[in-house]
């Protein structure tokens, strides 16, 4: 029962800050966000300064409640079912061709906005904090991006198919690829206080590549022979199949080491080819309209206000994160052949931070690796990237296409 009232509050209030957004020509997954916020943290501030002045059991029930480790618990699986459809049907939304052709600058973009933005978190932490492994921890963080947010953004602003949207896709997944690297790095050293051997690091890349190389390659003919073979089922039938080829693809990935969103955006673009073109807006509508929606609450809801989240730790990180994923992700697309519009497109478009960046958070905080309050301020600083990335690349969108200097188709 407190499943169904989470995931009604949280869906109630994606939907409604969500339509305000739009209603000020902002893209609605920053209404999503802010809407998880308003619930979450903003509303459980509320409820303890209204306890610090008046204790009544009432309160202290409602704030037990609404801790983020209690819904946690409770709707953990909707929100990883939220991704994995989220990230499918994005991947539908992908051409298989337009992605490949863009692998070269995606490469390139991914590789220098990685290095300069975690070299930017790790000497800024280092300095402020004077430990090398939290250090490390925050120039990993400042180096991942989104790839949920990255593409839904592009999808809402119809960037996805153009040249800087397929760079900061390609760019964001080999992100996630190495992100998870430098996660079993850290967590590698964490617990033996060694670094992984190359064989284990070159295992996990290797396993990468032949899962992408496989599912873009020869998935898909697999499955348009299987669709062939099911013409005669009804469209409700299919869209059932669609979603279990999303799990498919998504557990196969978090089997191989890699994130499910990784496995069910490539078990999207497999697919796209197979599917008609209702079963395909069938399964949109579901992605985009509720499970979206319910994921970007949960970004937001599960911000925490404590300690260090309320330090200079917070601009610090945003100034260092956003600086060099701009300086490092658009420099890459720039030296890749795109032009400057495009690259600062690709640059900005790379700072959205969600779901790879929590988890990573959660895992470091779960190890002993950082504090409850660089916890909350690496979130916090996640949730203001969430937010502002999707408004400045829309808006940058708009000034660029009408001054000529990016396409959009």
């Amino acid at each position: 029962m407190e499943a169904v009232l989470y995931l009604l509050l949280l869906l109630i209030s994606a939907i409604f800050f969500g339509k305000i957004m739009e209603k000020y020509g902002q893209p609605t997954i920053v209404g999503n966000i802010i809407g998880g916020l308003f619930v979450g943290p903003f509303f459980l501030f509320i409820l303890n300064a209204f306890n610090s002045q008046a204790e009544t059991s009432i309160i202290e029930e409602m704030i037990r409640f609404m801790e983020p480790e209690a819904v946690e618990m409770e709707v953990f699986f909707i929100v990883d079912l939220s991704v994995i459809m989220l990230m499918f049907a994005s991947g539908m939304e992908t051409r298989i061709k337009d992605f490949i052709a863009s692998f070269r600058t995606g490469i390139l973009t991914a590789a220098l906005g990685i290095i300069v933005p975690f070299s930017f978190g790790f000497l800024g932490a280092y300095l402020y904090l004077g430990d090398v492994l939290v250090a490390f921890y925050v120039g990993a963080a400042l180096s991942i991006t989104a790839v949920a947010l990255s593409i839904a953004t592009l999808i809402q602003i119809d960037g996805i198919r153009t040249r800087y949207g397929m760079t900061i896709v390609n760019a964001a997944i080999v992100d996630d690829i190495i992100g998870i690297i430098i996660l079993s790095v850290l967590l590698s050293f964490s617990a033996s206080g060694h670094i992984p051997g190359l064989i284990s690091v070159g295992g996990t890349i290797l396993l990468s590549v032949i899962f992408v190389v496989v599912s873009l390659f020869l998935v898909p003919k697999l499955l348009k022979i299987l669709y062939g073979n099911l013409k005669d089922l009804r469209t409700t039938e299919k869209v059932g199949i669609g979603v279990l080829m999303a799990g498919l693809f998504a557990v196969i990935a978090h089997v191989m080491g890699l994130h499910l969103m990784i496995g069910a955006f490539l078990g999207g673009m497999a697919i796209r080819d197979s599917l008609t073109v209702r079963t395909k807006q069938s399964l949109s509508r579901w992605s985009f309209g509720f499970f979206a929606p319910v994921f970007f609450a949960w970004v937001g809801f599960s911000v925490t206000l404590s300690g260090l989240a309320l330090s200079p730790m917070v601009p610090m990180l945003i100034i260092l994160g956003f600086s060099g994923k701009l300086i490092g992700a658009g420099l890459g697309a720039k030296i890749s052949g795109l032009s400057w519009a495009e690259s600062i497109m690709v640059g900005v478009g790379m700072n959205g931070k969600a779901a790879v960046e929590l988890v990573l958070a959660s895992v470091a905080l779960q190890a002993g690796i950082i504090e409850r309050d660089l916890y909350s301020a690496v979130v916090i600083f996640a949730a203001f990237m969430a937010i502002s990335t999707p408004i400045m690349l829309k808006s940058l969108s708009k000034r660029f296409i009408k001054k000529g200097w990016i396409s959009d188709q």
